[in-house]
């Protein structure tokens, strides 16, 4: 079943990337999540859906381009139960250390999957150095979100092991 809704959200996705260049109205992503009782259909994204969490993450990573680790980190939230909540200090201090460990000559978004209101992953591959044609030595890493839509709202998460109240849940596939 979780391999049926993982090709359901790819074929979503694909539809979706290749409807982009589009002029017409928007396309509604569906991205179903079977039920083991009755089978219907859960979720349903739009392509405002996309867009809204594209936006957010471009703007995480304008900040990051422009060296405003503060304004990076104040965008994030954490899952508390059935809540979204700001970071709070100390959560925002220690997602800036770790941004400041890890920054970068460049950052773009590689990955985005949507599969309920919590359980999404935006994946973001942070080049940590210009390397010459040739070296073999590493230079990426990747930060993940979790996006989490709440009351129509989509809001940018962490996924880490202290904010993340929900991980059991948002871990299935």
């Amino acid at each position: 079943m979780r391999r049926i809704a993982l090709f359901l959200a790819l074929a979503a996705l694909m539809t979706l990337v290749t409807s982009c260049g589009k002029k017409d109205k928007a396309p509604t992503v569906t991205v179903t999540e079977l039920s083991p009782v009755d089978e219907t259909p859960t979720y349903v994204f739009t392509h405002e859906d996309t867009v809204e969490v594209q936006t957010l993450v471009s703007q995480f990573i304008d900040r990051l381009d422009n060296k405003d680790i503060r304004g990076a980190v104040e965008q994030l939230h954490f899952l508390q139960g059935d809540s979204v909540r700001p970071l709070s200090p100390m959560f925002q201090r220690r997602q800036a250390m770790s941004m400041m460990n890890v920054q970068g000559v460049k950052y773009k978004m590689r990955q985005m999957v949507l599969r309920s209101n919590t359980n999404n992953e935006v994946k973001m591959e942070i080049t940590l150095f210009e390397k010459p044609e040739g070296d073999k030595r590493p230079n990426t890493t990747a930060m993940y979100f979790r996006p989490v839509k709440f009351e129509g709202k989509w809001y940018l998460t962490v996924w880490d092991n202290i904010t993340d109240t929900k991980s059991e849940d948002r871990l299935e596939k």
